[in-house]
């Protein structure tokens, strides 16, 4: 596979893992704000807490990632205090890596 044909299949995910952020949200789950590829199929989900007291960065393979992975951030991925690493990207107070999910 090329590297050309690698980038498309990883991009045609991203609109569906958009849509899966911002189609079933409640007030009790993280913002969706927004995402940055940052390497062949790596991104970064910008998400804040559901109070605003947060922004969360999190990283995530594209190709892994699903309605498991989604559900996931909802459900206390991104605020487990342990999880979470300080960052020096200024669009996120910390990151977490949810790669290995």
């Amino acid at each position: 596979m090329t590297g050309q044909n690698r980038h498309q299949g990883v991009f045609e995910h991203l609109p569906g893992i958009v849509r899966a952020l911002v189609a079933d949200h409640t007030p009790d789950l993280p913002v969706f704000k927004g995402l940055v590829v940052t390497g062949d199929d790596r991104m970064r989900l910008y998400l804040t807490a559901p109070d605003g007291s947060l922004t969360y960065g999190a990283d995530v393979i594209i190709s892994h990632t699903g309605p498991g992975l989604l559900a996931g951030i909802g459900s206390g991925y991104l605020e487990n205090e342990y999880e979470q690493k300080p960052t020096d990207d200024p669009l996120c107070d910390v990151v977490v890596d949810l790669t290995s999910y």
